[in-house]
């Protein structure tokens, strides 16, 4: 596939390093010669200098024939210019990343066909989903469903308490239709084999049918999962006020803190259930006075203090919170966050990226949800009839190292497949790969 990346910001660099990291032929434009200097020193790309937004530029790129263009620059009217024009020159297919919510459909944080464009898309109102995921599900550290909401796959953390720790996988004796399909250790994600050992301070990707991962929960020490009923936000701008809207329907206890008075005017004014408070986040007083010792999850989400975020989270957590939740703008450091007792990061940049590249996979699969920054990918696709894979066991087809078929789904149910069992035209199939072996397991699904 022929793609132009037109910004070379976080969103920008994930997705074009992801893409040629998988053979397709990539064109990058930045204003910025440093920028792009620093992206061909990690990616095999083509780079240009230029304003996105330029007609000379993109012609120089010949957007003309690409397959498709992904604007994600700082400035919001750029990329909308730059994917209307690529548009108008032959594009066959462009996304445009926005700041502002007025392009944006109800409360998805992306929008489809307007101006031309295929999808535009807002990293604020995708992070304010992302939260709201996590407030949800306390307990877990991520939570994804697939094939119809009966497979779901969290992530949890191991502690030096757990009796699962130092033991193989083929050893622990696991609640039935659950598994544990990655491990991440350190900096790696591994596709583990079953004589793989779980070691402390790993953190474990469970996957299952629904009504099992409750006793998967138990089974690795942690308190069955369920909503937040008491949450403290911290911020009162965007994607605070989006958080706070939503979570309104679900009867929870809400107490947002914003410094700004004038900001907590008006959002006194639209949010009718929600407790505002004029303060400081960090302030420990504050915090103790909101009962933040009580509060399932902190959620800390400062636009412009990424070190208000992480503050105020390690202080609700040594006060007493359940639960730390931060925004992070810089990527690079979402797990230096979880290694200093933050519970989760998210990062608007990254969860965007991730987005447009499910995008990207829209026609090839159903859904696929990109793991640890793109160390993994859960893939979830249906068994075509002629593929190689289809009719054969699982132990009779040669999956390559770092890919592991999660679940099966199908009229009978959900599996959680051994060796012995068999992929059904049809069925829908949960995968886990790494990018290195992901073209090669496609090629097992392919017609």
């Amino acid at each position: 596939m022929n793609v132009v990346v037109v910004g070379m910001g976080e969103v920008g660099k994930h997705i074009a390093q992801y893409l040629s990291r998988e053979n397709h032929d990539v064109t990058i434009i930045d204003n910025s010669p440093t920028a792009l200097a620093e992206a061909e020193e990690v990616m095999d790309v083509l780079a240009l200098a230029g304003p996105g937004g330029s007609l000379a530029t993109l012609r120089k790129a010949e957007v003309g024939k690409a397959d498709l263009v992904i604007a994600v620059t700082d400035d919001e009217e750029v990329n909308l210019l730059c994917a209307h024009t690529a548009k108008q020159l032959g594009a066959k297919k462009v996304v445009a990343r926005v700041s502002s919510q007025d392009y944006i459909e109800g409360e998805t944080g992306f929008y489809h066909n307007i101006l031309g464009i295929e999808m535009v898309i807002s990293p604020q109102v995708l992070a304010a989903i992302e939260f709201q995921k996590q407030i949800r599900s306390i307990g877990a550290v991520m939570v994804e469903n697939y094939a119809e909401n009966r497979i779901e796959l969290i992530q949890l953390p191991l502690d030096e308490q757990l009796k699962v720790v130092g033991r193989r996988l083929q050893d622990l004796n696991m609640p039935a239709g659950t598994l544990v399909a990655a491990i991440k250790r350190d900096e790696n994600l591994i596709i583990p084999r079953g004589d793989d050992e779980l070691l402390l301070n790993d953190e474990i990707f469970v996957i299952g049918n629904v009504e099992a991962m409750a006793r998967a929960e138990e089974y690795f020490g942690k308190k069955k999962r369920g909503a937040a009923k008491k949450v403290v936000i911290v911020g009162g701008g965007n994607i605070g006020y989006s958080i706070a809207r939503s979570l309104q329907k679900d009867n929870i206890d809400i107490i947002l803190i914003e410094k700004d008075k004038n900001i907590c005017r008006k959002l006194s004014e639209s949010l009718d259930d929600v407790l505002i408070v004029n303060g400081d986040g960090t302030n420990i007083n504050l915090l103790k006075e909101v009962g933040i010792q009580n509060c399932d999850a902190l959620v800390s989400v400062v636009s412009h203090g990424e070190e208000i975020n992480l503050l105020s989270g390690l202080i609700a957590k040594k006060l007493g919170a359940q639960k730390a939740i931060v925004l992070v703008h810089r990527p690079a450091y979402q797990d230096l966050y979880e290694q200093v007792g933050i519970d989760a990061t998210v990062s608007p940049r990254l969860v965007a990226a991730n987005q447009i590249l499910k995008y990207v996979r829209r026609g090839e699969i159903i859904g696929v949800s990109i793991l640890e920054g793109g160390m993994a990918e859960i893939i979830e696709l249906i068994a075509p009839e002629n593929s190689k894979a289809v009719g054969k066991k699982l132990k009779d087809i040669k999956f390559p190292k770092g890919a592991i078929v999660g679940a099966l789904a199908g009229d009978n149910g959900v599996i959680i497949p051994t060796g012995e069992d068999e992929i059904d035209s049809g069925m829908t199939v949960i995968l886990i790969v790494t990018p290195e072996v992901r073209s090669k397991v496609e090629k097992l699904f392919s017609v």
